[in-house]
Protein backbone atom coordinates (compact mmCIF):
# COMPACT_ATOMS: atom_id res chain seq x y z
CA UNK A 1 0.00 0.00 0.00
CA UNK A 2 1.08 3.44 -0.51
CA UNK A 3 0.63 4.83 2.92
CA UNK A 4 4.17 3.95 4.20
CA UNK A 5 4.72 7.02 6.02
CA UNK A 6 6.05 5.15 8.72
CA UNK A 7 8.02 2.60 7.61
CA UNK A 8 6.66 0.06 5.34
CA UNK A 9 4.51 -0.99 7.37
CA UNK A 10 3.47 1.82 10.02
CA UNK A 11 0.65 2.57 12.25
CA UNK A 12 -1.87 3.55 9.29
CA UNK A 13 -1.13 1.02 7.82
CA UNK A 14 -1.32 -1.76 10.60
CA UNK A 15 -4.30 0.04 11.69
CA UNK A 16 -5.64 -0.77 8.00
CA UNK A 17 -5.18 -4.33 7.58
CA UNK A 18 -6.46 -5.25 11.33
CA UNK A 19 -9.99 -3.50 10.04
CA UNK A 20 -9.79 -5.56 6.76
CA UNK A 21 -8.30 -9.20 8.43
CA UNK A 22 -8.83 -8.56 11.99
CA UNK A 23 -7.09 -8.27 15.25
CA UNK A 24 -3.28 -8.71 14.94
CA UNK A 25 -3.81 -10.05 10.98
CA UNK A 26 -1.87 -8.22 8.37
CA UNK A 27 -2.55 -10.55 5.49
CA UNK A 28 -5.20 -12.47 4.42
CA UNK A 29 -7.16 -15.42 5.71
CA UNK A 30 -7.53 -15.56 9.08
CA UNK A 31 -6.86 -18.93 11.64
CA UNK A 32 -8.23 -20.72 8.97
CA UNK A 33 -5.48 -19.82 6.50
CA UNK A 34 -2.66 -20.25 8.81
CA UNK A 35 -4.31 -23.88 9.45
CA UNK A 36 -4.16 -24.54 6.33
CA UNK A 37 -0.15 -23.31 5.51
CA UNK A 38 0.63 -26.23 8.38
CA UNK A 39 -0.47 -28.70 6.25
CA UNK A 40 -2.16 -31.19 8.98
CA UNK A 41 1.70 -31.04 11.00
CA UNK A 42 1.11 -31.63 14.44
CA UNK A 43 2.69 -28.64 16.56
CA UNK A 44 2.04 -29.34 19.96
CA UNK A 45 4.84 -28.28 22.52
CA UNK A 46 7.07 -27.45 19.53
CA UNK A 47 9.41 -24.85 19.53
CA UNK A 48 8.83 -22.50 16.08
CA UNK A 49 10.53 -19.40 14.71
CA UNK A 50 7.63 -16.71 13.39
CA UNK A 51 9.82 -14.92 10.48
CA UNK A 52 8.14 -11.93 9.43
CA UNK A 53 5.22 -12.19 12.42
CA UNK A 54 3.91 -9.16 12.02
CA UNK A 55 1.51 -7.77 14.58
CA UNK A 56 1.59 -11.35 16.21
CA UNK A 57 -1.62 -13.36 14.99
CA UNK A 58 -0.13 -16.88 13.98
CA UNK A 59 1.63 -17.16 17.47
CA UNK A 60 -1.36 -16.22 18.88
CA UNK A 61 -2.90 -18.81 17.28
CA UNK A 62 -0.81 -21.44 17.82
CA UNK A 63 -0.47 -20.84 21.57
CA UNK A 64 -4.34 -20.85 21.34
CA UNK A 65 -5.29 -23.63 19.41
CA UNK A 66 -2.18 -25.66 18.61
CA UNK A 67 -0.40 -26.00 22.80
CA UNK A 68 2.79 -25.01 21.14
CA UNK A 69 5.88 -24.82 23.62
CA UNK A 70 7.36 -21.63 22.61
CA UNK A 71 7.39 -18.92 20.08
CA UNK A 72 9.72 -16.64 18.78
CA UNK A 73 8.49 -14.03 16.39
CA UNK A 74 10.82 -11.69 14.04
CA UNK A 75 10.43 -8.72 12.26
CA UNK A 76 12.01 -5.87 10.73
CA UNK A 77 9.43 -3.35 11.31
CA UNK A 78 9.11 -2.05 14.67
CA UNK A 79 6.01 -0.38 14.89
CA UNK A 80 4.84 -4.31 13.99
CA UNK A 81 6.69 -5.75 16.97
CA UNK A 82 5.64 -3.28 18.79
CA UNK A 83 1.74 -3.85 18.18
CA UNK A 84 2.41 -8.00 18.99
CA UNK A 85 3.98 -6.71 22.13
CA UNK A 86 0.78 -4.80 22.97
CA UNK A 87 -1.33 -7.73 22.43
CA UNK A 88 0.78 -9.84 23.93
CA UNK A 89 -0.01 -8.49 26.96
CA UNK A 90 -3.56 -7.82 26.28
CA UNK A 91 -3.73 -12.09 26.21
CA UNK A 92 -1.45 -12.40 28.99
CA UNK A 93 0.59 -14.48 26.69
CA UNK A 94 4.25 -13.22 27.99
CA UNK A 95 5.80 -16.73 28.64
CA UNK A 96 5.29 -18.23 25.82
CA UNK A 97 5.96 -16.09 22.99
CA UNK A 98 8.85 -13.21 22.59
CA UNK A 99 9.16 -10.73 19.63
CA UNK A 100 11.92 -9.37 18.15
CA UNK A 101 13.12 -6.56 15.79
CA UNK A 102 15.64 -7.61 13.82
CA UNK A 103 18.28 -6.78 10.48
CA UNK A 104 17.30 -7.98 7.10
CA UNK A 105 19.70 -10.63 6.39
CA UNK A 106 21.61 -14.13 8.19
CA UNK A 107 19.54 -14.74 10.73
CA UNK A 108 20.96 -14.08 14.81
CA UNK A 109 20.31 -17.48 15.96
CA UNK A 110 21.99 -21.18 16.36
CA UNK A 111 22.24 -24.17 14.03
CA UNK A 112 19.42 -25.95 14.72
CA UNK A 113 17.37 -23.97 16.93
CA UNK A 114 13.47 -24.57 16.05
CA UNK A 115 11.36 -27.64 15.44
CA UNK A 116 9.39 -25.68 13.07
CA UNK A 117 9.99 -22.23 10.78
CA UNK A 118 6.83 -20.37 9.59
CA UNK A 119 6.18 -17.52 7.80
CA UNK A 120 3.20 -15.80 6.41
CA UNK A 121 3.22 -13.71 3.54
CA UNK A 122 6.53 -11.98 4.48
CA UNK A 123 9.45 -13.77 1.76
CA UNK A 124 8.11 -11.56 -1.44
CA UNK A 125 10.12 -8.96 0.49
CA UNK A 126 13.34 -10.58 0.39
CA UNK A 127 15.34 -10.93 -2.75
CA UNK A 128 17.89 -14.04 -2.47
CA UNK A 129 15.99 -16.90 -2.03
CA UNK A 130 18.46 -19.07 -2.63
CA UNK A 131 20.26 -17.78 0.56
CA UNK A 132 16.99 -17.49 2.58
CA UNK A 133 16.45 -21.19 1.96
CA UNK A 134 20.42 -22.05 3.60
CA UNK A 135 19.36 -19.95 6.41
CA UNK A 136 16.36 -21.55 6.86
CA UNK A 137 17.49 -24.93 6.66
CA UNK A 138 20.67 -24.26 9.18
CA UNK A 139 18.52 -22.64 12.04
CA UNK A 140 15.98 -25.97 11.71
CA UNK A 141 16.63 -29.22 14.04
CA UNK A 142 17.06 -32.32 11.92
CA UNK A 143 13.79 -33.52 11.22
CA UNK A 144 11.95 -30.36 11.53
CA UNK A 145 9.98 -28.76 9.18
CA UNK A 146 9.06 -25.69 7.16
CA UNK A 147 5.46 -24.30 6.70
CA UNK A 148 5.02 -21.15 4.22
CA UNK A 149 2.49 -19.04 2.90
CA UNK A 150 3.73 -16.21 0.49
CA UNK A 151 3.20 -14.04 -2.76
CA UNK A 152 4.78 -15.45 -6.02
CA UNK A 153 4.05 -15.07 -9.03
CA UNK A 154 3.19 -16.98 -12.07
CA UNK A 155 7.51 -17.48 -13.52
CA UNK A 156 10.16 -15.48 -13.27
CA UNK A 157 10.10 -14.02 -16.25
CA UNK A 158 10.40 -9.99 -15.94
CA UNK A 159 6.94 -8.66 -14.85
CA UNK A 160 4.22 -7.38 -16.92
CA UNK A 161 3.34 -4.30 -17.18
CA UNK A 162 0.38 -4.67 -15.26
CA UNK A 163 2.34 -5.79 -12.51
CA UNK A 164 4.77 -3.62 -12.50
CA UNK A 165 2.49 -0.70 -12.14
CA UNK A 166 0.73 -2.65 -9.26
CA UNK A 167 3.86 -3.51 -7.61
CA UNK A 168 4.85 0.93 -7.81
CA UNK A 169 1.33 1.51 -6.61
CA UNK A 170 2.07 -0.94 -3.13
CA UNK A 171 4.98 1.48 -2.34
CA UNK A 172 6.53 -1.53 -0.98
CA UNK A 173 9.68 -3.45 -1.71
CA UNK A 174 8.05 -6.72 -3.56
CA UNK A 175 10.63 -9.69 -4.94
CA UNK A 176 7.70 -12.09 -5.83
CA UNK A 177 9.40 -15.00 -7.82
CA UNK A 178 7.42 -18.78 -8.78
CA UNK A 179 6.48 -21.90 -6.76
CA UNK A 180 9.12 -23.56 -9.04
CA UNK A 181 11.61 -21.40 -8.02
CA UNK A 182 11.24 -21.82 -4.19
CA UNK A 183 11.20 -25.72 -4.78
CA UNK A 184 14.38 -25.57 -6.52
CA UNK A 185 15.32 -23.26 -3.97
CA UNK A 186 14.66 -25.73 -0.98
CA UNK A 187 16.10 -28.80 -2.98
CA UNK A 188 19.48 -26.76 -2.58
CA UNK A 189 20.66 -26.84 1.19
CA UNK A 190 18.84 -30.39 1.14
CA UNK A 191 14.80 -29.72 2.14
CA UNK A 192 13.09 -33.63 0.84
CA UNK A 193 9.21 -33.93 1.02
CA UNK A 194 8.18 -30.60 -0.56
CA UNK A 195 4.64 -29.46 -0.82
CA UNK A 196 3.86 -27.12 -2.95
CA UNK A 197 0.00 -25.24 -3.24
CA UNK A 198 -1.13 -22.50 -5.31
CA UNK A 199 -3.75 -20.33 -4.26
CA UNK A 200 -4.58 -17.93 -6.90
CA UNK A 201 -8.19 -18.85 -7.11
CA UNK A 202 -8.94 -18.73 -3.74
CA UNK A 203 -7.26 -15.26 -3.22
CA UNK A 204 -8.93 -13.85 -6.20
CA UNK A 205 -12.32 -13.96 -4.65
CA UNK A 206 -11.30 -13.14 -1.45
CA UNK A 207 -9.33 -9.85 -2.84
CA UNK A 208 -12.52 -9.17 -4.56
CA UNK A 209 -14.78 -9.10 -1.74
CA UNK A 210 -12.05 -6.98 0.52
CA UNK A 211 -12.12 -4.33 -2.95
CA UNK A 212 -16.21 -4.81 -2.42
CA UNK A 213 -16.33 -4.13 1.38
CA UNK A 214 -13.64 -1.71 1.14
CA UNK A 215 -16.09 0.78 -1.03
CA UNK A 216 -18.99 0.12 0.86
CA UNK A 217 -18.41 -0.96 4.75
CA UNK A 218 -14.75 -0.06 5.44
CA UNK A 219 -15.27 2.90 3.64
CA UNK A 220 -15.71 5.37 6.26
CA UNK A 221 -13.45 3.94 8.73
CA UNK A 222 -10.84 3.77 6.11
CA UNK A 223 -11.31 7.71 5.60
CA UNK A 224 -11.10 7.64 9.37
CA UNK A 225 -7.79 5.89 9.20
CA UNK A 226 -5.92 7.45 6.39
CA UNK A 227 -7.88 10.34 5.24
CA UNK A 228 -9.94 10.41 1.73
CA UNK A 229 -7.05 10.56 -0.50
CA UNK A 230 -5.11 7.73 0.55
CA UNK A 231 -8.27 5.83 1.45
CA UNK A 232 -9.06 6.37 -2.73
CA UNK A 233 -5.56 5.30 -3.21
CA UNK A 234 -6.05 2.19 -1.26
CA UNK A 235 -9.19 0.78 -3.50
CA UNK A 236 -7.03 1.65 -6.33
CA UNK A 237 -4.59 -0.48 -5.22
CA UNK A 238 -7.03 -3.11 -4.43
CA UNK A 239 -8.56 -3.50 -7.48
CA UNK A 240 -4.90 -2.96 -9.62
CA UNK A 241 -4.17 -6.20 -7.51
CA UNK A 242 -7.49 -7.76 -8.67
CA UNK A 243 -6.34 -7.30 -12.05
CA UNK A 244 -3.05 -8.77 -11.80
CA UNK A 245 -4.97 -11.80 -9.88
CA UNK A 246 -7.62 -12.26 -12.42
CA UNK A 247 -4.98 -12.33 -15.70
CA UNK A 248 -3.20 -15.35 -12.92
CA UNK A 249 0.15 -13.23 -12.81
CA UNK A 250 -0.18 -12.63 -9.15
CA UNK A 251 -0.35 -16.17 -7.27
CA UNK A 252 -0.05 -16.40 -3.58
CA UNK A 253 0.53 -19.89 -2.56
CA UNK A 254 2.24 -22.16 -0.08
CA UNK A 255 5.08 -24.65 0.07
CA UNK A 256 5.85 -27.21 2.97
CA UNK A 257 9.11 -28.98 3.39
CA UNK A 258 10.98 -31.00 5.56
CA UNK A 259 14.17 -31.35 7.28
CA UNK A 260 16.44 -34.79 7.11
CA UNK A 261 17.31 -36.50 10.43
Amino acid sequence: MSITDEGEYGKKQINTLEMIWGEGFLSPGGSDEIDLVLNNKSIKNLRILDIGCGAGSAAFHFIRKHSVGHVTGVDVEKEVIDRANQLKSKYSFEKLVDFKVIDPGPLDFNNASFDMVFSKDTFLHIKDKESLAEELFRVIKPGGFLCVSDWMRVDDNYPSQLMQEYIKMEGLSMNMCSLQRYSKALKSPGFKNIFLRDRNAWYLEVAKKELSDLQSTYFEKLIDILGKDDADSTIKIWNKMVEVLEIGEHRPGHFYAEKPL
